[in-house]
C-alpha cells in the first residue's frame, strides 16, 4: 500500500539520449501472465452508519481476517484454541484464587483436501447499530481461497504467476513481556469462564464449614492475544508458561487484570513434540496465500498458481535489519515450505521489501537501504544454506523497486555513486530485480487522445522499452559473470480516478482551467464534474483495457515477466478520510490515494460487496461519487441503503474490453518471440 509514490518514469529525452538497445540476438524468456495481488478481506464503507465502524465513513481494516480460518465447533480448520479461567470464590463471594489454561493447535494438513467453504470460514461479530453480539461463523465470500480460485478460472487451466506484497505478520503484533520480546496474534478461541463457588455458604464465625463446590461455567468465542516465540523456527507447547496478571488481595479486593497466553517454547527441531511456530500462519490474510494456492493446485493437478512471496518493509528505527523483519522473514519460508511440499512449485520466488532499495543521501549513522535490503537477502539465503532451518527449499531471492534505473556507473552524484555500488553488491546475492514501471503523463495524454498507447509500448522508440532497455543493459553491465533474473513488478493503468503520475489534472487546476472548482473544505471536498471528467478522460475502463492487452503483447514479444497491478480493485485504498497524514486537504484531494484516487481502480477484477460493509443492493463506489450520510440517501429504486451481511458480496470482470482467458492461454499457445 503506497502513501506517497515518486514519479515512475524517467525524461524520455534522457533516455533517448543514453539508452543503448538490447541486441536482437539477446536470449527470450517465457513469461507467463503475471499479476500483482494484495488480498483485501476487511471492510469499507462509503456512508457513516457503518455497524462495524459507527460514525465513521470509511473503515481500512486492510488485510485482516481477524483471527482467519478458525472455529470454536468440530470441522476442518487451520487452527483451533482455547483458553480457560477458572475463578475461585470463598463463601461470600470474594475471589481467592485465579488460574488460567489453554491451548492453540495447528491443523496445516486439515484443509488440503477440502472446497472453498473450509477455506473461507472465518468468525465475526455481528452488531445491532453499535451494539457487539456474539461472534458467529461467516463462509467468507471475498477470502483467499476464493480470490486466488476465481483468478485461476478465469485463466482456464493456463498458468498464472501472482506476485504479493506480504506475509502476514506487521510490525505491531509485537510485544515484550517480563523482557522477552515476543509475537503477539489475536485469535478467535474458545473463551471459558468457570465460577468455583461453595454449595453451602455458612454465617460467619459459625464454626461450619463450606460444602462441596458448585461449578458455573460460561463459554463464549472471542478474540484473545496469544504470545509466540519471535526467534524460534519450531516450538513446543509450555502450558506452565501463562501469565495470569491480577491486582488487589486474595479474599478482599482481588480482580484479574488480563491473562497473558504464552503457552509455546523455543524447541529443538529434532524433539519429538516440536512443530514450526504457529505464529508464521496465524498473521492477517497475506499469510494464507501460498497455502491456498498449494490447495487449488493440488486439487487441479497443475501448477495453476506460481507464488513469488513478498515480505514487506518492515521498519524499526528506520532500518529494516531487525527482528522483526526476520520473523516476516521466517514465515514467508515457512509458508512456502509448507505449500511447495503440499504441491511442488507453487512458491518460487522470495521478494524481499518493496520499493525500498532507492538513492538516498548518504548517512554515516547507518547503512543505507539498500545495504539493508543486501543483509535480509543474506539472512533469507542463509535459511536455505545447506545447514539452514529451511534447507533445501530453494526459492529465488528478489528485490522490487521503482529505483534500479537510477543506478549510473558514470555518475558524479554521490548518492547515485553510493547507490550504484550498494546494487553491485545486491546482485552478488539477489537472484532477481523487479523494477516498477508507470506511463508517463505524456503517455497518458498522447493514450487520450490517440485512444492506444503507442507512445508507451512501441517495440523500438516507445517509453517502456527505452526505460527497460537502459535498466537492462545498465544492471547486466555490473556483474557480467552473474546472471539476475529482470522482471517488471508493477506496471499498470487504473479505469477511474487520479492515476500515480496525475497528468496535468493538479496543473489544470492551478492554472485556472478548473475555475468552476470552488474553494476546498474539510466538510466538503468535493471536485466538481469538470474536474472529475478531466481524470476521467484518461483514466477509464477503455484505456485501462488498451494498455493491459498492450503490456501483455509486449511482455509476450520481449520475453520480459511483467505482473499488472493488480489482480483486484482495492477501493478501500480510495481513502475518504481527508487530509492524507502529512498533506494538506488540496494535495490529499489531488493524490492518487485521496477520495478520488485510483490506488483502488488498478484492478483487472473487482468484486462488489466482498468487504462486507457495502450497502445493498451492491454496488461499487467510484471516485468522484459524493458520499452522504444513509439516513438522508436513497438508491435510484428509492429504497433506503441497508447494509449487507458482512463478509457477502460476488467477483466480476471489470474491463468489457479485456480478454483475460485468450490472453493468458496466448502464452502458452506460441513460443515467445512470435
Amino acid at each position: 500500500m503506497r502513501l506517497a509514490r515518486k514519479f515512475r518514469t524517467l525524461p524520455a529525452l534522457f533516455m533517448l539520449a543514453c539508452m543503448p538497445l538490447v541486441p536482437a540476438s539477446a536470449v527470450l524468456a517465457n513469461p507467463i501472465l503475471g499479476l500483482a495481488y494484495q488480498p483485501f478481506v476487511g471492510q469499507w464503507s462509503a456512508t457513516d452508519d457503518n455497524p462495524f465502524a459507527p460514525g465513521q465513513l470509511y473503515t481500512p481494516t486492510f488485510n485482516s481476517y481477524r483471527g482467519g480460518i478458525a472455529l470454536g465447533t468440530p470441522g476442518p480448520r487451520l487452527w483451533s484454541a482455547r483458553q480457560r479461567i477458572d475463578l475461585y470464590l470463598d463463601p461470600l463471594g470474594r475471589l481467592t484464587h485465579i488460574q488460567a489454561d489453554g491451548h492453540l493447535t495447528l491443523h496445516i494438513d486439515s484443509l488440503w483436501e477440502h472446497g472453498p467453504s473450509a477455506w473461507s470460514q472465518s468468525l465475526v461479530k455481528p452488531f445491532e447499530g453499535a451494539t457487539a453480539l456474539p461472534a458467529v461463523a461467516r463462509d467468507h465470500q471475498g477470502s483467499v481461497y476464493r480470490q486466488l480460485a476465481y483468478l485461476a478460472a478465469q485463466a482456464d487451466g493456463a498458468p498464472l504467476t501472482l506476485t504479493t506484497y506480504g506475509t502476514g505478520f506487521d510490525r505491531d503484533n509485537w510485544s515484550i513481556l517480563e523482557g522477552e520480546e515476543l509475537v503477539t496474534f489475536p485469535v478467535w478461541a474458545e473463551h471459558e469462564v468457570a465460577f468455583h463457588s461453595p454449595r453451602h455458604h455458612p454465617e460467619p464465625n459459625s464454626g461450619e464449614r463450606a460444602g462441596d463446590t458448585t461449578v458455573t461455567t460460561n463459554t463464549t468465542i472471542d478474540e484473545i492475544l496469544f504470545h509466540f516465540p519471535a526467534t524460534a523456527i519450531f516450538v513446543n507447547t509450555a502450558p506452565e508458561r501463562i501469565l495470569v496478571e491480577t491486582r488487589g488481595t486474595a479474599g478482599e479486593d482481588l480482580a484479574l487484570t488480563q491473562v497473558q497466553m504464552r503457552v509455546f517454547a523455543p524447541a529443538d527441531p529434532f524433539a519429538a513434540d516440536a512443530t514450526l511456530n504457529p505464529a508464521f500462519f496465524l498473521g492477517n490474510a497475506n499469510a494464507q496465500i501460498p497455502l491456498a494456492a498449494a490447495a487449488i493446485n493440488a486439487q487441479a493437478g497443475a501448477t495453476l498458481l506460481r507464488i513469488k512471496l513478498g515480505v514487506p518493509n518492515i521498519l524499526i528505527d528506520d532500518t529494516l535489519v531487525n527482528e522483526r523483519m526476520r520473523f516476516a522473514i521466517r514465515s514467508a519460508l515457512a509458508q512456502a515450505q509448507l505449500a511447495n511440499r503440499h504441491h511442488p512449485g507453487t512458491v518460487t520466488h522470495l521478494i524481499i521489501s518493496n520499493e525500498y532499495a532507492e538513492p538516498v543521501a548518504t548517512n554515516a549513522e547507518r547503512p543505507t537501504p539498500t545495504q539493508q535490503v543486501t543483509e535480509m537477502v543474506r539472512f533469507a539465503r542463509d535459511l536455505m544454506a545447506a545447514d539452514g532451518a529451511f534447507a533445501g527449499l530453494g526459492l529465488r531471492l528478489g528485490v522490487r523497486s521503482h529505483g534500479f534505473r537510477r543506478v549510473d556507473r558514470a555518475a558524479t552524484d554521490p548518492a547515485t555513486q553510493t547507490f550504484t555500488d550498494d546494487v553491485r553488491a545486491l546482485i552478488q546475492v539477489a537472484d532477481t530485480l523487479l523494477e516498477n514501471i508507470y506511463p508517463s503523463p505524456e503517455a497518458m495524454e498522447e493514450a487520450r487522445i490517440e485512444g492506444h498507447w503507442g507512445a508507451f509500448f512501441e517495440p523500438r522508440t516507445g517509453e517502456l522499452a527505452h526505460q527497460w532497455q537502459r535498466f537492462e543493459a545498465t544492471l547486466r553491465a555490473l556483474d557480467e559473470k552473474r546472471s539476475v533474473e529482470l522482471m517488471i513488478g508493477e506496471i499498470g493503468h487504473p479505469s477511474d480516478g487520479i492515476p500515480f503520475n496525475n497528468p496535468g489534472v493538479r496543473h489544470a487546476s492551478e492554472t485556472g482551467a478548473l475555475d468552476s472548482t470552488p474553494p476546498l473544505t474539510a466538510e466538503d471536498p468535493q471536485v466538481p464534474a469538470a474536474g472529475i471528467a478531466l481524470f476521467r478522460a484518461v483514466s477509464n475502463p477503455r484505456l485501462s483495457a488498451a494498455f493491459l492487452t498492450e503490456a501483455f503483447q509486449w511482455s509476450h514479444t520481449n520475453g520480459v515477466q511483467i505482473h499488472a497491478f493488480e489482480a483486484f480493485d482495492e477501493p478501500h485504498k480510495a481513502n475518504q478520510n481527508v487530509p492524507l497524514p502529512g498533506l494538506s486537504l488540496a494535495d490529499s484531494i489531488w493524490h492518487h490515494a485521496g477520495p478520488y484516487g485510483a490506488e483502488g481502480s488498478y484492478g483487472l477484477f473487482r468484486y462488489t460487496g466482498v468487504a462486507g460493509s457495502s450497502a445493498t443492493p451492491v454496488t461499487p463506489v467510484r471516485p468522484g461519487d459524493r458520499l452522504h450520510a444513509a439516513s438522508t440517501e436513497a438508491h435510484a429504486d428509492g429504497d433506503p441503503i441497508a447494509w449487507a451481511p458482512e463478509h457477502r458480496g460476488n467477483f466480476e470482470p471489470k474491463l468489457p474490453d479485456f480478454d483475460f482467458k485468450a490472453i493468458a492461454h496466448g502464452f502458452i499457445d506460441r513460443p515467445a518471440g512470435h
